[in-house]
């Protein structure tokens, strides 16, 4: 991804439908579909990822009309299986998307 000079691992990408998101625990925690098209890097890839020192996020997201909205924040993890690898995100920089998701258990 090349938005504010590059360096951004993308770990998930939705475009089109050609890869079924409704999915195992077990899918989600090991990762599917292709990087090239549609795809989920893994629940215990992006853990291990963010054991390894701070991970900055930017969540791009775009409806089917072609409107983009972001959220920034300065860090976050994602917590092992065992605490069902929820995920806390840092100080919120800045976006059009809000502060934080809807939903689910955060940090």
């Amino acid at each position: 991804m090349d938005t504010l000079g590059g360096g951004w691992l993308v770990f998930q990408r939705r475009q089109d439908g050609s890869v079924d998101f409704f999915r195992s625990w077990s899918s989600y925690k090991a990762g599917f579909g292709n990087q090239e098209s549609e795809f989920w890097l893994g629940n215990e890839n992006l853990h291990q990822l963010t054991l390894q020192g701070t991970w900055e996020l930017r969540v791009e997201l775009e409806d089917f009309d072609g409107n983009r909205t972001f959220a920034h924040y300065g860090s976050f993890r994602l917590l092992g299986e065992s605490d069902h690898y929820q995920l806390v995100l840092g100080k919120f920089l800045e976006g059009t998307a809000g502060e934080r998701p809807s939903g689910g258990a955060l940090g």
